[in-house]
C-alpha cells in the first residue's frame, strides 16, 4: 500500500494513515488503501480487532484534503461515481467483523473525528483536540453526522458542528467522542490492553453483537426487542456459545472454536 500502513500486532491489525506532513488527511487514494485494510482485517486469521490510527504524535487525521484542483475547487463531484468514498469507507467499518479500535494519537478534526466516532472505541492522548471546523470554511460537517449523532447528544453535534470550535481531550471524554485519555507514553500499552480483552472474548459473539447492535440502534424500542428475541437463540446455537457453556460448567477457560 501506498499511505497507509498496514501492521499486525499480535491480535490487531493497525491501519495506518502515513502521510504526516499532510497532516494524514484523506484523499481517494487514501480511503481506497482504508477500505482494503478494513476488507483485510476481516479476512486474516487471528486478527481480533482493527485499530486505526494516524502517522506521528501531533495529528490523527485533518478530514479531507482541502487543496483546491485547477478550478478553486476541492470537493469537485463526479457525476458518474454512485457514492462519495467516505460514504463507502463508514459502510466497511460499519460490517467489519472485529472491533474497531481509534487510536487518537494527536488532533481529530473534520472528518477525522467521523472516523473517531465511527469506530467501536475510540482512546486518545491527553492533548488532543477534537472538533468540526467545516463551518468556518462556509461549509457543515455532513459526511460525518451520522457516525457524530450515534456517539454524541444532539446538542453537542450542534455545538460542534455550528461553533467550529474545537474541544480538549477531556471534554471529548465528558461528552462521549472518546472513552479514555491517557498520557501520549501510555496510550499505546492502553490499545494493547483493549486487544488483549476483546481477544479474550468469543469471536462469533463478536461478530452477532457487532451487527445485532448497529441494526438495533437505529430501531424503534419494539422493533428492537423483537429482533433480539430472534437472534438471541440462533447466538446460543453456534460452536463458540456451546463451548462457552461447556468451559463455565468445567470451570475452565473456553477454547473458541471460531478464533
Amino acid at each position: 500500500m501506498g499511505e497507509v500502513r498496514l501492521e499486525q500486532r499480535g491480535a490487531a491489525l493497525w491501519l495506518v494513515i502515513d502521510r504526516e506532513e499532510k497532516r494524514n488527511a484523506l484523499d481517494d487514494a487514501v480511503l481506497a488503501e482504508l477500505i482494503a485494510g478494513v476488507e483485510e482485517a476481516g479476512r486474516r486469521e487471528g486478527v481480533r480487532a482493527l485499530v486505526l490510527t494516524g502517522a506521528g504524535a501531533k495529528v490523527f487525521c485533518a478530514g479531507g484534503n482541502l487543496k483546491s484542483d485547477a478550478d478553486g475547487d476541492p470537493f469537485r463531484v463526479d457525476p458518474n461515481r454512485l457514492d462519495n468514498p467516505v460514504a463507502v469507507f463508514l459502510r466497511a467499518l460499519e460490517n467489519c467483523p472485529v472491533a474497531t479500535i481509534a487510536r487518537v494519537n494527536g488532533h481529530a478534526l473534520g472528518g477525522g473525528f467521523g472516523l473517531v466516532c465511527a469506530c467501536d472505541f475510540a482512546i486518545g492522548a491527553d492533548h488532543v483536540r477534537l472538533g468540526t471546523p467545516e463551518i468556518t470554511l462556509g461549509l457543515f460537517p455532513l459526511m460525518i453526522l451520522p457516525s457524530m449523532l450515534r456517539v454524541l447528544s444532539r446538542r453537542d453535534v450542534m455545538r460542534l458542528s455550528a461553533t467550529g470550535k474545537p474541544v480538549s481531550a477531556a471534554e471529548g471524554v465528558a461528552i462521549g467522542a472518546l472513552n479514555e485519555a491517557v498520557p501520549t507514553a501510555d496510550l499505546d500499552a492502553r490499545i494493547d490492553e483493549l486487544v488483549a480483552t476483546l481477544a479474550g472474548g468469543a469471536p462469533t459473539a463478536m461478530r452477532f453483537g457487532r451487527r445485532a447492535l448497529n441494526t438495533i440502534a437505529e430501531m424503534p424500542y419494539l422493533e428492537g426487542v423483537e429482533y433480539a428475541q430472534r437472534v438471541l437463540p440462533l447466538l446460543a446455537k453456534t460452536d463458540d456459545a456451546v463451548e462457552g457453556f461447556k468451559a463455565f460448567n468445567e470451570r475452565r477457560q473456553p477454547r473458541w472454536v471460531a478464533s
